[in-house]
């Protein structure tokens, strides 16, 4: 039984708590920062769940790959990556790539990543040849917000930081973080859900690696953008028979 849901009766208030915490900070921090639209081409990657494995397993694919369509190709042994969640830990995934396989001393895949999804966010970057040896190791994803919206940011090894927004889900590159009006936020990227099937990724490959832009997009999916407090998603998500408020 994955421990979240041991700890799910105690983690709920305090979910609760810390987005109430969020608000006299919202209305204290209001500026309008500049923002640069995504205009390039970007990379697109489907994200689903493995059919039959619920939450378990996800594959991800690249829609622009010869043979593949807007959701992916039909062979699903075409995927580029794929994520499979610990039995323990209902946000704890570890991410293997296709190209990186029998690797193991007994020929056993091993991973290139690990994801950890929850209040406490990260992703350690094990393996990957097309990124700089500088990014591997420990990438931890903290929680801001402010009047405009609340965020889920990372940095790299250039000393850049990034963010994932609740509103539009895009993936920014931000410039002098927290200088109100000088703040400059340069959309990369954004998701797209697909329904309860995962997420549709586009990306500037050019300005983040693919698979921290994969990796941090799904600890937001899972706790970021599952649930109306806009955190703790994995304690307290959203309902199926839940309808969100709407301004007529």
């Amino acid at each position: 039984m994955p421990i979240e849901l041991v700890l799910s009766p105690i983690m709920r208030p305090v979910v609760v708590a810390k987005s109430l915490v969020f608000h006299p900070h919202r209305r204290a921090s209001r500026y309008v920062p500049r923002v640069v639209e995504l205009t390039d081409t970007p990379s697109e990657y489907a994200i689903r769940k493995r059919f039959g494995t619920g939450s378990k397993v996800f594959d991800v694919f690249d829609t622009q790959a010869e043979g593949s369509g807007p959701i992916g190709p039909t062979d699903a042994s075409q995927r580029i990556f794929w994520f499979v969640r610990s039995r323990s830990v209902k946000g704890a995934y570890k991410m293997y790539s296709s190209s990186i396989t029998n690797t193991g001393v007994n020929g056993e895949d091993e991973p290139v990543a690990a994801v950890r999804a929850g209040l406490r966010s990260n992703v350690l970057l094990i393996r990957a040849p097309d990124v700089p040896a500088a990014e591997l190791g420990w990438h931890v994803i903290n929680h801001r917000v402010d009047a405009n919206d609340s965020y889920r940011m990372f940095t790299l090894a250039d000393g850049v930081t990034y963010q994932w927004t609740y509103k539009g889900k895009w993936l920014e590159r931000v410039t002098n973080v927290g200088e109100k009006e000088s703040e400059i936020r340069e959309r990369i990227g954004q998701v797209v859900p697909a329904a309860g099937a995962g997420f549709t990724l586009r990306v500037d490959e050019t300005k983040i690696p693919r698979e921290l832009a994969i990796s941090t997009a799904l600890c937001s999916y899972i706790d970021q953008w599952n649930t109306q407090l806009e955190v703790g998603g994995i304690y307290y998500a959203s309902q199926p028979y839940q309808v969100r408020w709407k301004r007529d």
